[in-house]
């Protein structure tokens, strides 16, 4: 099963702004996750464990995948990252400088 390949053309917006949803929305997700987390153990059965079944349990179980997804994004940011581009001008090689002036 092959996933499609994402035209990045096609997005609207610059690279920095993708980069910035993506963090936002991994914030979220992981306040969700951990929101999630407490409250499953706040319900545990025993020491040490958590209830395995239940609602909680899916809702903590789709933060995970969307975790993962957007882990997925940031290396696809990481990969589409626009170079730095160096300004035009003379490039200086080591040891090419003017020699001071003596005193």
């Amino acid at each position: 099963m092959s996933e499609p390949t994402v035209d990045l053309s096609s997005i609207r917006g610059d690279w920095d702004f993708h980069t910035r949803y993506v963090t936002n929305a991994m914030d979220q997700t992981l306040k969700r996750l951990h929101k999630s987390w407490r409250a499953l153990k706040a319900r545990a059965p025993a020491a040490s464990q958590v209830p395995v079944t239940g609602e909680l349990m899916e809702e903590f179980i789709e933060a995970c995948r969307q975790t993962r997804a957007l882990t997925d994004d940031f290396l696809l940011m990481r990969d589409t990252q626009p170079t730095q581009k160096r300004a035009a001008g003379k490039k200086s090689r080591a040891g090419s400088k003017k020699p001071r002036a003596k005193k």
